[in-house]
């Protein structure tokens, strides 16, 4: 078994994990330089039109620019040029592409060197794409690229093809002014290699690449620089807990309607914050508007529509602060019961997934392929949005509540609750808020979660 083998083989989906990490750390001191000529070569034309297989050629906007064909996907994985069929592109065209074969030789990097090896159709936030068109771009001291439909462009010369994009290399007949000529230009790119990183812990490193490349007179101060610290990942993350290590005893009826995803240390990301054990969950409720919007008269000081919350016990259990009559459950009407049972079922499936191959899977695309997914953003910023149209239960105070450009300020007897953690509903199988925010109070021990949607 290899990742080259198709389908992807579930014992390899951490070692597809690895190769994407491994194609972003190669192309990571190529990142910002590639943007830079991208951003200039989109000042030319957004779209490449009239593609000549025959000459290699191609127009961009008004400008006719030479073009180098690098690779295509096919149904999920990855294909270079050089190895489709002779003829299918002119051999001057394949430079690019053999030049990257070169590199890889020269590095013992396989995946340059063979077709074959996995590409997720989920793109932008795993970098893959990514780092082949700095690679593409950079080793080739190309103007940019440009991706196209492949299927509809080679269906003449490769008709039984796959689904994918074909990825090509733009040389303009001049070479585009790089590097970009205003320090506005640079903060743009800046912002773009934070969106490919994803915050992970070498976008300081990749924006420090970028800059040191610029000329003193484009280098932004530092002032007008924001580099993002990186995501805080706890030092002990255990997902998919069992209900009795995460529930109240006394309250073995919440697991029917709250689904635990991740138990972490709390001490790891913050001493202050106390050496204590708190749990991400995911409400299988509700179907439609809000949790707890069908149940005004099981709302309490701590519960109400849009809003639940826990106590910490000293066995590290939640204790659930209002009554399982909260919960729509089983009074639900049929719809919404065959909805609830989708959610748990969903759920069930990436819990064995991951007990079965170790990695977290989102879900399986029609290639075998996974979405990943993994831990919530931790100590994140939480702002004021759609989830603070829902006043917090009356035990707790708000401020500036009303204000959605503001950190959001909840707090209980005075003492304010620091935003925990969040992530989406639906990364977790199917359904669920687009943000899931876990809030915390050290000094009482309170667990407040609250929902946003769009």
């Amino acid at each position: 078994m290899s990742l080259y083998d198709n389908p992807l083989p579930p014992a390899d989906y951490a070692a597809y994990l690895a190769l994407r990490e491994e194609m972003l750390a190669l192309a990571l001191p190529y990142l910002g330089q590639s943007l830079e000529r991208q951003q200039a070569l989109q000042e030319v034309g957004w779209h490449l039109e009239s593609i000549d297989f025959d000459t290699a050629t191609v127009r961009l906007g008004e400008t006719v620019c030479r073009v180098q064909f690098i690779g295509r996907e096919d149904n999920g994985r990855w294909q270079w040029a050089w190895d489709d069929p002779p003829g299918t592109y002119p051999a001057e065209a394949l430079c690019d592409a053999l030049q990257l074969k070169a590199y890889g030789e020269q590095h013992g990097i396989e995946w340059l060197t063979r077709s074959g090896w996995p590409i997720t159709a989920y793109g932008f936030a795993y970098g893959q794409r990514d780092a082949l068109r700095a690679l593409a771009v950079m080793l080739n001291h190309a103007d940019g690229y440009d991706t196209e439909n492949a299927p509809y462009l080679l269906k003449e010369r490769l008709p039984n093809m796959g689904q994918g994009r074909l990825l090509v290399t733009v040389y303009l007949p001049q070479p585009a002014q790089t590097p970009p000529r205003s320090k506005e230009s640079v903060t743009e790119i800046v912002d773009k290699i934070v969106d490919i990183l994803c915050r992970r812990p070498r976008t300081s490193t990749a924006i420090a690449t970028y800059l040191d490349s610029l000329p003193p007179e484009l280098r932004p101060e530092a002032t007008d620089i924001e580099v993002p610290q990186p995501w805080r990942k706890p030092a002990h993350i255990d997902y998919f807990p069992e209900a009795s290590t995460v529930f109240s005893a006394a309250q073995p009826w919440l697991e029917k309607h709250l689904l635990p995803l991740v138990s972490f240390d709390l001490a790891s990301l913050d001493p202050a914050l106390g050496d204590v054990r708190l749990h991400f969950l995911k409400p299988v409720e509700p179907y439609n508007s809000y949790i707890g919007d069908k149940a005004w008269a099981t709302h309490t000081d701590y519960c109400c529509e849009n809003w639940l919350c826990f106590h910490l016990e000293d066995d590290g259990t939640y204790r659930f602060l209002a009554e399982e009559d909260y919960f729509i459950g089983e009074n639900a009407a049929p719809d919404a019961q065959k909805y609830f049972a989708e959610v748990r079922a969903s759920y069930q499936q990436i819990k064995q997934f991951y007990r079965e191959n170790g990695v977290v899977v989102e879900w399986l695309d029609d290639n075998n392929l996974p979405r990943f997914g993994g831990p919530p953003s931790f100590l994140s910023p939480c702002y004021y949005g759609n989830w603070s149209t829902t006043e917090p239960p009356a035990a707790f105070t708000t401020e500036d509540y009303d204000n959605w450009g503001k950190e959001a300020d909840i707090r209980y007897q005075g003492r304010r609750f620091i935003c925990i953690a969040a992530d989406a509903g639906y990364d977790w199988g199917e359904g669920g808020a687009d943000t899931i925010y876990l809030l915390y109070e050290p000094h009482s021990r309170l667990v407040l979660m609250t929902f946003d949607y769009t």
